[in-house]
């Protein structure tokens, strides 16, 4: 019980105390959450505009991530299905495929899958009646919109601010698609959030090397006089300084070699590339990024990163252990906040018979079944997603 006291801060519980403790928690018939005022909305934590800043716009690893991620769910069809007849002209497939007049369908799940990587939350907006089927969905920028805690711990809506405006919406017309974060009961967990110290880290090497570059391929240094009788006037020191930045740094003056007079001496203030180990160091930086959205260092370009013996076993990867789960998430949300609305008994499921990355799979899946001679033709076309045929002879 000491040590229990110790590391976690709490006050111990011994007999009645105990007692008490288990008669308040049995009367207790919900889960506690971090409350504020009823009505009153929850900030969004305001990181999203440095992690897609630094994240997004300025680094190309943590860019190609997410945008090799995002266009490859956007490009699965999802198809609306009632039990297990897929209904090809249903009104929700209809929407999906045309979500508003800027739209297209394949945009809107790329948009919606990059917010989700970046700032681990997307909301869409249904419009159209409030007890009917959507018109229209559009997407809300996630550092625009906060939520509204409603009873027992749930939404009771939303609210958006841009340019200074405020509107709310009701529950039921946003989806909140966020990721799991243990930290908070509304709000998700970015991977790039989760990847900000390696981005950071790539992000500064690469403006080392760019600064490096600019200041003709030299580490600082620091010019000085070793046993001078008298200092430098301030004219001959300005002289110096113009010559030095005019004549010895800058791309074009990378190699010339610095000429000293007047007893001066060069010391070396930096480390060289060599010294840091500058190009291992990004390197990992890079493969880290590319870990936290899921994608295998092999689809990035990166060196050095042989995790898999091909890029066709890198490709199938990213698709089997990142995508279709992502895809399979997104598809689970949107039939559960759509298919009330039309008042069906409807899901999206995913179609990926005609993923390129997935034909060897495919393949090898259908020479297995067709070699095998204790299934009927039956079993095997229902095995593959066929249907049945039937076996009655015509006369």
């Amino acid at each position: 019980m000491a040590i229990f006291d110790r590391f976690f801060g709490l006050k111990a519980l011994r007999g009645e105390d105990v007692k008490t403790s288990i008669k308040a928690s049995s009367n207790r018939s919900k889960p506690i959450f971090s409350r504020v005022g009823p009505g009153q909305a929850i900030a969004t934590p305001r990181r999203y505009d440095k992690l897609a800043r630094e994240g997004y716009q300025q680094n190309v690893i943590a860019n190609r991530a997410i945008n090799l991620v995002a266009k490859a769910v956007a490009s699965i069809p999802f198809v609306t299905y009632k039990g297990n007849a897929a209904l090809s002209d249903h009104a929700l497939s209809t929407l999906l495929m045309r979500p508003n007049p800027k739209l297209k369908g394949e945009n809107f799940l790329y948009n919606l899958v990059g917010y989700y990587l970046i700032a681990g939350n997307a909301y869409a907006f249904a419009a159209g009646p409030e007890n009917g089927a959507p018109k229209e969905l559009w997407l809300l920028r996630p550092d625009t919109v906060n939520v509204i805690e409603g009873a027992d711990g749930l939404p009771a809506g939303f609210e958006q601010q841009v340019a200074g405006r405020k509107q709310r919406f009701g529950a039921e017309s946003v989806l909140h698609w966020k990721s799991f974060n243990p930290l908070s009961d509304w709000y998700g967990l970015a991977p790039l959030e989760a990847a900000a110290t390696a981005v950071d880290a790539h992000n500064e090497g690469s403006r080392w090397n760019l600064a490096l570059i600019q200041n003709g391929g030299t580490p600082s240094g620091v010019l000085y006089q070793e046993d001078g009788d008298q200092l430098l006037t301030e004219s001959q020191y300005k002289a110096l300084k113009d010559q030095v930045e005019n004549q010895y740094t800058g791309a074009t003056n990378a190699g010339r070699p610095l000429l000293l007079e007047g007893g001066l001496k060069w010391q070396n203030m930096g480390m060289s590339p060599k010294d840091m180990d500058w190009t291992s160091a990004k390197n990992m930086n890079a493969r880290e990024i590319a870990l936290a959205f899921g994608v295998p260092p092999q689809m990035l370009g990166i060196p050095d990163a042989q995790t898999y013996s091909n890029y066709q076993e890198a490709r199938q990867s990213l698709w089997e252990d990142t995508v279709i789960p992502l895809a399979k998430d997104i598809a689970a949300e949107l039939s559960n906040w759509l298919a009330p609305k039309y008042q069906e008994d409807i899901q999206l499921r995913l179609d990926l018979d005609d993923v390129p990355a997935l034909e060897v799979k495919r393949a090898l899946k259908f020479d297995r079944l067709t070699n095998a001679s204790f299934l009927s033709e039956n079993e095997k076309r229902a095995a593959l997603g066929f249907p049945k045929r039937s076996l009655k002879k015509e006369t």
